[in-house]
């Protein structure tokens, strides 16, 4: 069986082809690296670079954000004081305003009241004095009465007059 075909050149193959198949594959590997396997280290460590001062600035961006909440709550607290004194001040405020105008409506009752007393005692007087003076006119009409039957002497008449004075004093008082 013979082929004629030498196995010992098909195993081994030709050193010249070997040489070759190496200096190209190098000469290949030499250009992939230049042209494409260092832009692309390049890429990613700029990426890498961008991607570690996003992360810088955001962490800074956070560390602001943080002392910011900080700052509002401390408005907010104050805010909440402020505002806390200001309806308590509010509400003295009302409290004393409303004192005021009971105190002062307490005094405009108290001189009404006055008023009206001591207008009632001056009615009362009055209405004594007329009462006094309707009696006394009814006493002198009666001794009118009486002294028109009777010739009553000089000291009789002095008489009803002190009568009548005693009993408008009296009336008086």
């Amino acid at each position: 069986m013979d082929i004629g075909v030498d196995i010992s050149t098909q195993l081994f193959p030709n050193p010249l082809t070997m040489l070759y198949t190496l200096c190209v594959t190098a000469i290949l590997f030499y250009f992939v690296y230049r042209l494409v396997f260092n832009p692309a280290r390049e890429i990613i460590r700029k990426r890498a670079d961008y991607v570690q001062g996003k992360l810088t600035e955001a962490d800074a961006l956070n560390t602001e954000a943080q002392t910011n909440l900080m700052l509002a709550k401390d408005e907010i607290d104050k805010a909440q004081t402020l505002s806390k004194d200001i309806i308590a001040n509010a509400k003295k405020e009302a409290v004393d305003v409303k004192n005021s105008i009971v105190n002062d409506a307490n005094v405009k009752a108290d001189d009404i009241y006055r008023k009206a007393h001591e207008r009632i005692k001056k009615e009362e007087i009055e209405l004594r004095r007329d009462i006094n003076k309707q009696i006394v006119d009814v006493a002198l009409c009666a001794s009118e009465k009486l002294i028109a039957k009777k010739d009553l002497s000089d000291e009789d008449q002095e008489s009803i007059a002190r009568l009548v004075e005693e009993l408008n004093e009296k009336s008086d008082n």
